[in-house]
């Protein structure tokens, strides 16, 4: 099990390199300091048990540096007689990191619902984009745009949702983890929202929102929806993950069009790309 946080540091990193430390400190003061050597091997095994590979070969090389120290403080002039022991500590460490990769690997590939329905929407070798989107089940660009382009009978408020740093998610644990941000992003936005309003996959990263309502009545909606992935880290494969988003949010007025609110929209979110992301901009053209 992979755990996240600052207790997959403590559990994964700093117990075991704790361990080692206490254990070199036993050998050197041992008449059997072979034991206490074998017993470092333990370590980035625990390590592997609680964190990624990255940290499992932190703490795997951390072993076998102490281990050598251990031994040649100790056996001196003998140091080859504790060959095998440290062949041994050497070999564990390795399959440690090995074993840490391994326990990844099925992570990336596995087919939760948000990776296979990604899947299968790259899988389908369909050209047209769909009305609803494959991986949140909400509808996609495709699927609403003729309707609000065709519909500014009535005041509402448009929202773009940006997830922060989505690419380097992907990048970090892969983009089966980066699918499961999406699909919890949409899941809390879609219900968060009132029944009449909606929201849709737009475009990759993007989610669109439209409210009914004056802005007066939307913000402490939007505001919900902000922090509610912005303040609460998403439980992924690869344990509890902090992520952000950035929403830039217009009033779209009776009789203007669905593209000249966007465009307010969008400009609101670059603002709020600016100025750090995590939050939510308002633009209200009417108020200038």
């Amino acid at each position: 099990m992979t755990v996240g946080g600052r207790a997959e540091y403590l559990a994964g990193l700093v117990f075991p390199i704790l361990l080692v430390i206490a254990l070199a400190v036993v050998g050197m003061n041992s008449e059997a300091p072979a034991v206490a050597i074998a017993f470092m091997a333990s370590a980035p095994m625990l390590a592997a048990m609680f964190t990624r590979a990255l940290l499992t070969g932190i703490v795997a090389l951390v072993t076998v540096l102490a281990a050598g120290v251990t031994a040649a403080a100790t056996y001196g002039a003998d140091f080859y007689d504790a060959l095998p022991v440290l062949i041994g500590v050497i070999v564990a460490a390795g399959i440690a990191v090995l074993a840490s990769q391994a326990k990844a690997a099925p992570t990336a590939g596995r087919s939760s619902a948000p990776a296979a329905a990604a899947a299968g929407a790259v899988s389908s070798g369909s050209t047209q984009e769909p009305d609803t989107d494959e991986l949140t089940g909400l509808p996609t660009r495709a699927g609403l745009l003729p309707t609000l382009r065709a519909d500014s009978s009535v005041p509402r408020v448009l929202a773009v949702i940006d997830c922060d740093h989505l690419a380097v998610l992907n990048d970090e644990h892969g983009r089966a983890i980066g699918d499961t941000f999406l699909f919890a992003v949409a899941g809390r936005t879609r219900y968060a929202l009132p029944e009449g309003d909606l929201v849709a996959r737009w475009d990759g990263e993007e989610f669109l929102v439209v409210i009914a309502g004056d802005i007066d009545s939307s913000r402490p909606l939007l505001e919900l929806i902000t922090d509610k992935v912005n303040k609460n880290p998403i439980r992924t494969d690869a344990g509890l993950l902090p992520q952000a988003m950035s929403v830039g949010a217009a009033v779209w007025p009776e009789g203007q069009s669905f593209d000249e609110a966007l465009t307010h929209a969008r400009r609101a979110l670059y603002r709020a790309k600016a100025e750090g992301g995590a939050r939510l901009v308002v633009e209200d053209p009417s108020a200038h």
